[in-house]
């Protein structure tokens, strides 16, 4: 999409209306109003006064320690001024975005889903990070989001606010069930989902009927999302038709799992016991809060092999940035992710670490060792993926998750729902 492209879709955008609850709910910090834009503040002289502005989707405890964080580097750095831009949720974050760049208003950095990334970054909207910050950095940064960041071989943005996919499980329903440890496969997922709803009284598994869910079994079976060049659907074959199955036989034949709405969060069900095992993000963590509910987290359980999904978000920063913005931008990124910050992030949070030095760092390892449910998600790392990064799916995956739906509601069979989530994908590919 060209900036004339842009600016054709802003006029809707920008008349979007209320702000979304991002990420489970709650208040977002206090936020600087109106647009930021990469030219308005700063000079190039250095030492001079420069302000920078960050779009952010932070609400509730994420938004109060991002709060705290900048404050401690604007203490630290008393000439760079860094105006957080509170968007509410990340499809308001989106619109926020498109608008802005329609406008020539960009914030100098943003936070960012990959997909929008790589639109951004194939528009030749972003300045990459690979020469603005240390190289200790770039080299410390955990591989697999590292791989996720760059383009070319070049670091364009960095991780931030980033986690993994985990299994909880409510340790009350597991007494009452006589299970005495959290499954580690499919058959035993199935197995223990089964006993649940028989003997706890609740589902045993929340599920979310949506591509996510069925791309994390995908892999898990062995199969991909897409052909090699990344032109055509790769899934409708034995490994996909091992995942939608497993799926369906969960909800429909075991009437073992419930399927949550498509706007709802699986942390909140499972935050008042609506079910007993969810597979959701170590993100999740900071929103079960209910006293009753005694938790624990373990690994995702595997199909034919190990596959863990990743989450959440990078931060971007902007050509449109003075030359001083850039650089106190690239500052502030770097105090952000520093090996002590993203130990303070993950802990406030239950979002992960995103530099290798600190999952061995002894504060980290004595934090884990004090809270072992945030340890769970670090250790999955060496089994993580990440989606293709092509914004050209969307529109396929949001038709996908209508027929997985539809599948799971017992509407139509696993093959029929395999072809039309196949040709929905090719369709959306081949820009139709």
């Amino acid at each position: 999409m060209n900036r004339k492209q842009w600016m054709a879709t802003a006029a809707t955008v920008v008349l979007s209306g209320s702000l979304l609850a991002g990420c489970g709910g709650g208040g977002g910090n206090t936020a600087t109003t109106g647009n930021g834009t990469g030219n308005q503040a700063g000079t190039a002289a250095s030492g001079q006064p420069v302000t920078i502005t960050f779009y952010e989707a932070m609400s509730g405890a994420l938004g109060t320690e991002l709060k705290t964080l900048t404050n401690d580097f604007e203490q630290q750095n008393p000439n760079i001024k860094v105006q957080l831009i509170f968007n509410g949720s990340y499809t308001t974050q989106q619109q926020k975005l498109t608008a802005a760049i329609a406008s020539h208003t960009e914030p100098t950095i943003a936070q960012v889903q990959e997909t929008w990334e790589t639109e951004y970054y194939n528009d030749g909207l972003l300045q990459p990070l690979q020469n603005l910050l240390p190289a200790a950095t770039v080299n410390d940064l955990i591989p697999i989001w590292k791989d996720d960041s760059s383009y070319n071989g070049t670091l364009v943005s960095v991780p931030f606010n980033k986690s993994d996919y985990v299994l909880y499980y409510n340790t009350d329903d597991f007494k009452k069930a006589g299970i005495t440890a959290p499954p580690t496969t499919w058959d035993e997922l199935e197995k223990d989902a089964i006993l649940l709803t028989q003997k706890a009284g609740v589902p045993g598994l929340g599920i979310q009927a949506n591509w996510y869910t069925f791309e994390m079994l995908l892999n898990q079976a062995g199969g991909q999302d897409l052909n090699a060049d990344q032109t055509k659907a790769a899934f409708n074959d034995a490994a996909g038709q091992s995942a939608l199955s497993f799926m369906r036989k969960l909800v429909i034949d075991d009437k073992a799992a419930t399927v949550i709405g498509q706007n709802a969060y699986l942390s909140d069900g499972f935050n008042t016991n609506a079910y007993a095992m969810d597979l959701d993000t170590v993100a999740a963590l900071s929103f079960i809060n209910n006293p009753n509910t005694h938790f624990k987290v373990a690994p995702l359980p595997k199909g034919v092999k190990a596959a863990v999904p990743t989450a959440g978000t990078n931060i971007v920063l902007f050509k449109s940035a003075s030359q001083a913005q850039q650089q106190a931008a690239a500052k502030y990124i770097d105090f952000l992710i520093s090996k002590e910050n993203t130990i303070k992030w993950a802990e406030a949070t239950g979002y992960l670490p995103v530099r290798q030095s600190a999952l061995t760092d002894p504060s980290w390892t004595s934090f884990v060792q004090a809270h072992p449910n945030q340890g769970v998600g670090p250790a999955e790392l060496k089994d993580a993926y990440f989606s293709p990064r092509l914004a050209a799916l969307n529109s396929g995956m949001t038709q996908a998750t209508t027929q997985i739906g539809n599948c799971l509601a017992g509407q139509q069979s696993v093959s029929d729902t395999l072809n039309k989530m196949e040709s929905a994908i090719n369709q959306a590919l081949a820009g139709q």
